[in-house]
């Protein structure tokens, strides 16, 4: 354990060495983690087996990256302290307007008249910004989004990503596994919450669709949890939690990040329908845009202290395998001066296209408002 200084010298030290890092911190935690390359080579993985933090692209075809590893950590980071900033609005042009409501008619259009039930329509949005300052970015962000997993992702051959995502992919700690349904979307406010029944379908089709991939791993004390309410920053999410124990240590998560991503809260449903409709109608790649990020089989010390005879609090060193994946949303790419945000929504055959593309604009100040 180092201390939070510390972590952060070593941030600016690879950005002036132009080497690979992350830095990150957990969802509802102070704790920071980081990872570093001493050199600029580009690992790749596809069965998910080697240990380190994977970063991989929404199009599950492609090979994920990985910084190879074990990370560091240092804890009570206080966030609190750091001052924010406020972009007053996000704005957008008439044509980038026009453009995502005539797709997102397309895709209702398409729901309605074919076996597509969800897709998932997103857009890229440049802002231009100015003494832009990477590692004060990443604080702005912890300090605004508690409740999110927030990063800082560099590599000289590949960019320079930052997020603050509410979303879990894939939780496993030993035998235990947890994953996340997380769909509809509305502005957060004090008073009552309302979901209409857009967002409530959309909930339970992404739901059931994750329930079902999952069957076959025949998951021990299998559980869908109920519906909740998840803020993350000025936005409310649905939320249904996904619970299970493996009946061996050994699980493959190639096979179980097969089964899940893309999942339909990102891409739709069913999956290859919304793939296709989603490769052949969005203007721009993806990229890493709703892939998923994380730690990966890292050995996590589970040790508690016993009183033994003669011993006071002996600690006996119990390591258990951990792997904490999280969906990249609410994310950015910083190149050339500038910040390309990526905000998308799912469409349903009651969606309203002028609505979703409000809901882009809301998802497009969560990251807008800390630059």
């Amino acid at each position: 354990m180092i201390t939070t200084e510390e972590i952060f010298t070593i941030v600016n030290k690879q950005l002036q060495e132009d080497l690979p890092f992350v830095v990150y911190k957990f969802p509802n935690e102070n704790r920071l983690g980081i990872l570093i390359q001493s050199t600029n080579t580009v690992y790749r993985t596809r069965t998910f087996e080697e240990q380190g933090f994977v970063f991989a692209p929404f199009d599950s075809e492609k090979e994920a990256i990985l910084l190879p590893g074990s990370p560091t950590y240092a804890k009570d980071f206080d966030f609190d302290t750091i001052v924010t900033k406020q972009l007053s609005s996000v704005r957008a042009s008439e044509f980038e307007k026009d453009s995502h409501i005539a797709l997102v008619e397309k895709a209702i259009d398409r729901i309605i008249h074919s076996d597509l039930q969800k897709v998932v329509i997103s857009r890229k949005q440049k802002i231009d910004t100015q003494d832009f300052n990477a590692l004060d970015t990443f604080k702005r962000l912890g300090s605004k989004y508690a409740t999110a997993f927030v990063y800082l992702w560099y590599h000289p051959k590949v960019g320079m990503w930052l997020g603050a995502t509410p979303e879990s992919l894939l939780s496993i700690n030993g035998r235990s596994f947890e994953t996340v349904a997380l769909a509809g979307t509305q502005p957060y406010s004090s008073g009552d919450i309302i979901w209409g029944a857009k967002e409530q379908e959309e909930q339970e089709l992404v739901t059931r669709e994750i329930v079902s991939n999952l069957e076959n791993f025949k998951l021990l004390n299998f559980k869908r949890h109920g519906i909740e309410n998840h803020r993350a920053g000025d936005l409310l999410h649905l939320r249904t939690r996904i619970t299970g124990t493996f009946s061996t240590a050994e699980v493959s998560i190639e096979s179980l990040l097969k089964a899940l991503h893309p999942t339909p809260a990102v891409c739709g449903f069913p999956r290859e329908d919304a793939k296709n409709f989603i490769f052949n109608n969005e203007n721009y790649p993806r990229s890493f845009y709703t892939g998923f990020l994380g730690e990966l089989n890292i050995f996590q010390d589970k040790s508690k202290p016993r009183n033994r005879r003669n011993v006071e609090n002996l600690a006996y060193k119990t390591l258990s395998k951990s792997t904490q994946l999280f969906v990249n949303l609410r994310c950015m790419q910083y190149k050339d001066q500038a910040a390309n945000l990526y905000i998308g929504g799912g469409i349903t055959k009651d969606s309203n296209a002028v609505n979703e593309w409000e809901e882009t604009v809301n998802k497009a100040q969560t990251i807008a408002s800390i630059l």
